[in-house]
């Protein structure tokens, strides 16, 4: 017998920058682990769902007076300890943009990328690899082992390849290609998955931080008729905050009208709104309601509320634009309430109250006419146009000048957000493909078969035995 043995070099000893870098990557392993712990990352996914709860109880980016008037400090105090000061030192009214809340979603973004570099990247470059078996007890751990008599290592490649295997084979030159090995796997999406879903996440939490500090937002209350400019009526978040791009254009409401029910509670109220530039050209035009905004240059407008601003009313032939004013909140006054005053007399000196007629509305259908003793004279609805004698004067209702209050927003994130949530649905439907590899080896006229799979194990041995049972019989002669 001859035996062959090849020298080596004798191994040297490692250069510095080799050092360094190992050094390097040890203290980024050290520093990222802890942030991979998955028990860090619950707790900070239950913190930010928590605080998201609180911010959709308590109105958020109301003005101060709105949470003055509704949690007081003096009285009955909402859950017995909730009052505006409170609210104002915890950031309670714009929790979405308070420090603390950014603060975790970067610390759940830094667990979800920690997570990724050190758990799942390894574990795709593993999976990636041509790993070969070539020892019968290494297919002994395996969760399915199998020894296949009278069996050919290229019949159960074909067999694999049938199932949507990717086939590897390392061949050898002995008798039936003895020795010779296979390595094959299917479904690695289902491993890169996890990546794509922490991505994902990862980009819906970079758009909703854009849009916290990017982003512009504002309100309006436009009378009919009326138009103000975007600029005016926006203001940014922050100092970083990038004006959109229709922020130079004028947002016009030609007509609002609210649809009532039966009862004659309110169902919709509609708002038909332009768009037009600095010239008074129409830019585009829109017929807005509640959960149907207008959408302009980066700019959405959602409609939101209403109020009355005048009242039109022809007395003694001519007709008169009378200022309305709103009686909200006073005694015996429920939901909104505004009037209006038509002087009949001016009064005598400073000390004397002024004699008139005082209208009153809730709607824009009906107004209650008093006369300047205060008593009741009568009902008009603004539709009949029939004249009311009051105080021997004979008064026509006309209309309501109405305003359309909506709330203005322009968020640069949203095109992350949204990608991000898509990347979400499709990653997750994804990281459900079972990540399946086998393994063989030829062993003479024995093909010695082994898998493995991360989920879905009884599928695979499902699976792997319809392989095994399709593979022809060979007979060695």
């Amino acid at each position: 017998s001859s035996t062959s043995s090849t020298s080596s070099p004798s191994p040297q000893p490692p250069r510095g920058p080799s050092v360094k870098s190992s050094a390097l990557s040890s203290g980024w392993k050290r520093v990222l682990r802890p942030l991979a712990n998955i028990k860090l990352a619950i707790a900070e996914l239950t913190a930010i769902a928590v605080l998201s709860s609180v911010g959709t109880v308590i109105e958020q980016n109301k003005q101060p007076m709105f949470y003055v008037q509704n949690f007081p400090d003096q009285g009955a105090k909402v859950l017995g300890f909730l009052t505006y000061d409170v609210i104002f030192k915890l950031e309670l009214d714009h929790i979405y943009s308070a420090s603390y809340f950014l603060l975790l979603l970067a610390l759940l973004g830094a667990s979800l990328i920690a997570c990724t570099l050190t758990n799942q990247l390894p574990q795709v470059k593993v999976a990636q690899r041509w790993r070969f078996r070539t020892s019968e007890a290494s297919y002994a751990n395996l969760d399915v082992a199998k020894e296949v008599p009278d069996a050919s290592l290229d019949d159960l490649a074909k067999s694999l390849i049938a199932k949507n295997y990717q086939i590897f084979i390392d061949r050898k030159q002995g008798e039936m290609g003895d020795g010779s090995t296979l390595y094959g796997f299917k479904g690695l999406g289902g491993k890169l998955a996890p990546i794509g879903v922490h991505a994902s996440m990862i980009f819906t939490m970079l758009g909703i931080v854009w849009g916290i500090v990017g982003g512009y937002q504002g309100t309006a209350m436009i009378p009919e008729g009326g138009a103000e400019p975007f600029s005016d009526l926006l203001r940014p978040a922050t100092m970083v905050a990038i004006p959109p791009k229709g922020s130079s254009a004028l947002l016009k409401v030609d007509n609002f009208r609210i649809q009532y029910r039966p009862d004659g509670s309110i169902q919709q109220f509609f708002s038909d709104v332009a768009v037009e530039d600095r010239f008074g050209n129409e830019l585009t035009r829109e017929t807005i309601s509640v959960n149907k905004p207008l959408r302009y240059g980066g700019i959405t407008a959602y409609q939101t509320d209403w109020s009355m601003t005048a009242m039109r009313v022809t007395y003694q032939d001519n007709e008169v634009l009378l200022p309305m004013a709103a009686l909200e909140g006073l005694p015996g006054s429920e939901g909104k309430l505004y009037g209006a005053f038509l002087p009949l007399e001016s009064p005598v000196d400073e000390t004397t109250k002024p004699k008139g007629v005082s209208l009153l509305a809730k709607d824009l259908e009906s107004v209650v006419v008093y006369d300047a003793r205060g008593a009741f004279a009568g009902v008009r609805r603004l539709t009949s146009k029939k004249p009311i004698t009051v105080d021997g004067v004979d008064i026509v209702i006309n209309d309501i000048v109405a305003s359309s209050g909506m709330e203005l927003k322009a968020d640069p994130g949203i095109p992350l957000v949204y990608a991000g949530f898509g990347g979400i649905c499709i990653t997750t439907v994804l990281s459900y493909l079972s990540h399946s590899q086998a393994w063989a080896m030829q062993s003479g006229n024995r093909v010695i078969v082994g898998g493995r799979t991360n989920r879905a194990l009884v599928g695979f041995e499902l699976e792997m035995n319809d392989v095994i049972d399709s593979m022809p019989e060979r007979r060695s002669m």
